[in-house]
């Protein structure tokens, strides 16, 4: 998910922008919160919608964090994009880019030797 370095979300500056995991994130807002930075939000939680194939994750993942240009998907998409995949379908598209990652013998979890 991202989390937003400054503690506004409206700040969507790529700078300010990280990926973390929703334990991190949650542990970054109590550490910002406590420190006086930011401010509280609502937890956007969307009835339905987000990532509809995996490569549609990754883009606008990829597009959130900074890691490649928005040339075909808006910055302000790739978020909207990213807040509203539910969790479970997250979950879908990890097990899905595990698979992958073992198919090509690049998940790093094999031992060496």
């Amino acid at each position: 998910m991202p989390h937003h370095l400054d503690g506004h979300e409206e700040n969507n500056d790529p700078r300010n922008l990280l990926l973390v995991c929703r334990s991190c994130n949650t542990r970054a807002g109590i550490v910002l919160r406590r420190a006086g930075i930011g401010r509280l939000t609502r937890q956007y939680n969307p009835a339905q919608g987000g990532a509809e194939s995996l490569a549609e994750w990754i883009e606008a993942a990829r597009v959130a964090t900074g890691q490649i240009h928005p040339r075909e998907m808006p910055l302000e998409k790739a978020i909207a994009i990213v807040h509203a995949t539910p969790p479970y379908r997250r979950s879908q598209f990890a097990e899905e880019i595990w698979a992958i990652r073992r198919a090509r013998g690049t998940d790093k979890t094999a031992v060496p030797f």
